[in-house]
Formats: C-alpha cells, structure tokens, sequence
C-alpha cells in the first residue's frame, strides 16, 4: 500500500529486547506473548515472500498462489481452524482483468473553436471501462471544486450547480478543512462518482494539480497507474463499485486543467488558491470533452487466506477481532536498473509476516483470549483494495459478529519510533486501547502527521470500515529514538526511491527493531480489544458509525 519510510543496516537489527512498564490493566498482554515476536521469525517470513521466485506476488499470478499457499500451511502448522470456504483456509475471488485499448480510446478537448486530442500518459491517464466494452461520453465540462459534498461538515461543492448530462472536474483530494480520517474518505474515487451521479453526471474528470503534484508528479503517477485494472465479480457477474451513469473517466495533469479554464469565470490560479483555502466552489468551463473508452476483459482467480484462533469466552467467542494484512503485491513490471521483479518487501511482507508471527504467538498460549481471532491474508490490496472488499462483501463469519479489524500495511521497518499514529483511533473505543497501548509500552500517541497521504482509505482497514466495523491502522510517527535520524525524511525518501519499484527488496537495509516493536503494538492493541468485557464501539454521533449494519 502506502507511501513510507527508509532504512538501518540489515543484520545489525538482530538482537532486540525491550522492557515494558509495570501494567496497571489485566487486558495489556503478558510479557510472554509480546516476546513471543522476534526480528528471526520477522524476517524469515519475509525473506520467502519477497524473494524473487514468487515474482513479486502478482495477483492472480503463479507467485502470489505460491504465497497464499505458504501462509496456508503456516496457519495449518500452527493449529489454526481453517476460515475459508468448504473448510478451507482460501476464499477464491474472481476478477474482471480490464485492458483499456489505446490505440482505440481517446480524449478530446473542445475549447474557443478548437479541437484537441489529447496525449494518453502524458497529458491524462485512463483506464478501461469495467462495465461497458466501447462506451463514450461527450458533453459540456463543469468544475466542481474537490467534487465533495459533505453538508455535514458545511461543505458542498455541488451546491446551486446544475451537472445533470455533463461532465464534471474535479480536484483529487478533499478541502483540508474537513477532519483527517472523513476527508481521506470524501477524497476516494468511488465517493467522488457517487456523488457525481446522485447529481446526474456523465462524466468525471479528476485533476491531479496541487499538492498532490507536488508530492508526486504526473509522470510517476503514470508510471503507478499503468497496466490493466481489476475489479472482483460478485455471484452473478456484476464488478464491484460501479457507477453505469458514468460513460467515461479520465485524470488530467495541471497544464491540460490549466488550458481547460481560459475562459472560465475564474483563473486557474485562482482556483487552486480557493481550494487551498477550502472554499467550495462550482462553475461551468467554456469547454466540451469527448472520451471514447474501449475495453478488454478476461478474468482470473485469487485467493484470500483466512484462519481462526476460537475464543475462550462461552459468550464471547461468537464475535471476531480480525487482523488482516495484504499478501499481493505489483508482480513483474517495467525494468528499472534492469530489475523487473516488484518484491514488496516491505509493501506488503511485512504486513504478512507481522500476521504469521502474531497468529503463532496467540496460538501458542495456554489459554486463547476471550473473542475469537481472525487472521487474514488479503489479495488485491493494490489493485483498490479488492480482496478485503470482497469478505467484508462476502464474510466467512457473520459480518455482525466481527468486532473490530486491525490492519498490519508496511510495518515499521525504517527507524525505532518514539511516538505511533492510530489511523482511524479518534473515531471509536479501539483509540482508548491505543492510547492505553502506547503508555504499558512507554510511546507517545500522535495525530496523522500527513493528512494529505489520505491513508487511513488507502489499505484493507477502510474496507471493513464501510460495512460499520471499527478499525485501526497504526503506523510509526515520525519522532525517532536515535536523535540523529529524521523520520519524516527517511519515509519521504523511501517513498521516492523505494515504493512500488523493484528495489523494495530484501536487500535494502531494515530496522527489525522497529518492526518487531510495531508488531508487538498490533498484537497488544488485539489482545486487549480480545480480552474486553464491553464490544468496541464508534463513538457516539461519529461519522463513520452510519455504516454500521443493523
């Protein structure tokens, strides 16, 4: 998933030891179990994962089969009850693989009497429509600020604007002024294309411009948005997430919007002003779009690995902490330094490993904790997210009965931290176990230092959160325990030389430190959520708690 971090000297980070104040609640975990994770059983795991054999964990790919059956033996080994389907430990999903056919596809700009065809990859990306093989959207252009209506947070983009037959642009993004964790969520697509809909849109046109160009120029976000899209078919066939008003989709850069607006009532320049001082605002372009989407489909299968440590409790058994972490990763792609292989070392086998380690600490106890534990092993977090969508779509055990999900993305592998970042802790009672987590374990609790990463919808946390279950994501802050390190430049670093590129090995240099300590902060805050009386709630009036399923 995620953007992140950098690194220590492998092998260096081997001896790791930690001691815990003296714990004033019976739900923080025994000593026992938290050093029961080990840097050893860390990176084993990981070693096997993102080796070059299992050719970067593709889903639906040879290598990343390889994987699913690795972590399935390891759950088997370990004893676990299996949590798939037909008494399995794999849950198969089917996808719809969508090629957009270049050579036949196009976006053309009409504007002060002129008519332009514009470049693919270099001026927008698109991609293949996932319903429609040829479909096509023509029509007049209308701005919609950052295409958000949030009328509970006093915010909409659409208000007094009339969109119905045209296409819509908009900023990616949400205004800054709406609360961390909402605007990552009224930034996803799929909100944005609701919402276009529900106010009769044909089209969308998403501008990358902003900070988000700053953080990531067009050219590399081409470079993370090529080759076909997926999207899992449910029982009859249908993909998931579509939108069939919505005939075409394009994102354009800062230059191609910039040309867009000659003529409109407001400047460019004025524009991107506004929505950095979170301003809605709405008015039509002096331009008409014509998009010509043409598509191929096949499909192809992937599993998600599912395993259950039963509960103690004769009552609180029937609920579930789920621990989740995504098995896939981007497989073999464009050479770089003549490396085609994208291992995801750290994106995703640390997440994977963090899991394996944390269902063998737990099923080692002499006594399970009060809920039941699910561990899962997702696929097609890169491809949106895709396989834990799908079991929060078509769960295993009653969604009813899943009492809270913690999701391991890129453990902390760059630096030993001082401080976390609980994604998702201020909108329910899993913050309090965070907090109460953080201080048996001598951490600091901070804010989400980068807002603008939307994050907290950018891993397979966000997919149980749409169907009403509390949720973490807890990541590293930015302090570091070794003063001469700059956490905040290490993950930008290993963001731009690391993620998603071949070199997200297992010859890059780690902290397992760190990722020990990170894993052992996942398993406490499960533990406790495992041993508490009262079920993890969303905190009353919160926005995310309209999810939750009567």
């Amino acid at each position: 998933m995620s953007l992140r971090r950098l690194l220590v000297p492998l092998g260096l980070a081997l001896a790791v030891s930690f001691v815990f104040g003296q714990t004033t609640s019976s739900d923080f975990p025994p000593n026992e179990l938290l050093q029961r994770i080990t840097a050893e059983g860390l990176r084993a795991h990981m070693a096997f994962l993102a080796d070059d054999l299992l050719e970067g964990r593709g889903t639906g790919t040879r290598g990343y089969q390889l994987a699913a059956n690795y972590v399935r033996a390891q759950f088997e080994e370990m004893g676990l009850k299996p949590a798939g389907v037909n008494g399995t430990y794999l849950q198969n999903v089917r996808f719809r693989k969508i090629e957009l056919l270049q050579d036949k596809s196009s976006l053309t700009v009409k504007h002060n009497g002129s008519t332009r065809t514009l470049m693919l990859d270099k001026d927008y990306v698109m991609g293949g429509d996932p319903l429609s093989s040829d479909t096509k959207a023509e029509g007049e252009v209308v701005f919609v600020g950052f295409g958000v209506s949030a009328p509970e947070f006093g915010y909409d983009d659409y208000a007094g604007v009339d969109v119905r037959g045209k296409i819509v642009a908009a900023l990616y993004g949400a205004p800054s002024r709406l609360p961390s964790a909402p605007g990552a969520h009224f930034s996803s697509s799929e909100q944005k294309l609701r919402v276009a809909v529900e106010h009769g849109a044909i089209g969308f046109l998403s501008i990358w411009a902003g900070k988000a160009e700053q953080r990531t120029p067009f050219s590399e976000y081409v470079r993370f948005s090529k080759g076909p899209a997926l999207r899992w078919l449910d029982d009859k066939g249908v993909p998931n997430d579509v939108q069939p008003k919505i005939k075409g989709y394009a994102r354009i850069n800062s230059v191609t919007a910039a040309a867009l607006f000659e003529g409109a009532p407001k400047s460019w320049k004025d524009t991107l002003q506004a929505a950095e001082a979170s301003q809605p605002q709405a008015f039509p372009l002096a331009t008409n779009v014509s998009m010509h989407v043409v598509s191929r489909y096949s499909e192809l299968e992937s599993p998600n690995v599912a395993a259950i440590l039963p509960g103690s409790d004769p009552q609180l058994k029937t609920e579930y902490v789920v621990f989740t972490a995504h098995l896939d990763h981007l497989g073999i792609g464009d050479p770089i330094k003549g490396d085609s292989i994208y291992n995801g070392a750290a994106d995703n086998a640390s997440g994977t490993a963090a899991l394996l380690e944390m269902a063998r600490a737990f099923s080692e106890m002499k006594t399970a904790p009060r809920r039941s534990l699910l561990f899962l092993a997702v696929t097609g977090e890169e491809e949106g997210l895709l396989g834990s969508d799908y079991y929060a779509h078509s769960p295993t055990v009653p969604m009813a009965q899943i009492a809270a999900n913690i999701n391991m993305d890129e453990v902390s592998f760059l630096y030993d931290f001082k401080d976390i970042v609980p994604l998702g802790g201020e909108h329910s009672s899993l913050g309090a176990v965070a907090d109460d987590v953080a201080r048996h374990m001598g951490l600091t609790v901070s804010p989400d230092p980068m807002p603008e990463e939307v994050y907290f919808i950018r891993s397979d946390q966000y997919s149980f959160i749409l169907q009403g279950v509390p949720a973490l994501y807890i990541e590293e802050g930015l302090q570091t325990v070794n003063p001469d390190l700059d956490g905040k430049k290490m993950q930008f670093d290993w963001e731009t030389q690391r993620y998603h590129q071949p070199s997200d090995d297992m010859n890059q240099p780690f902290d397992f430190n760190a990722t020990v300590k990170c894993t052992r902060v996942d398993l406490a805050v499960g533990y406790e959520i495992a041993q508490q009386a009262e079920r993890p709630h969303w905190n009353a009036g919160d926005f995310f708690g309209k999810f939750t399923k009567k």
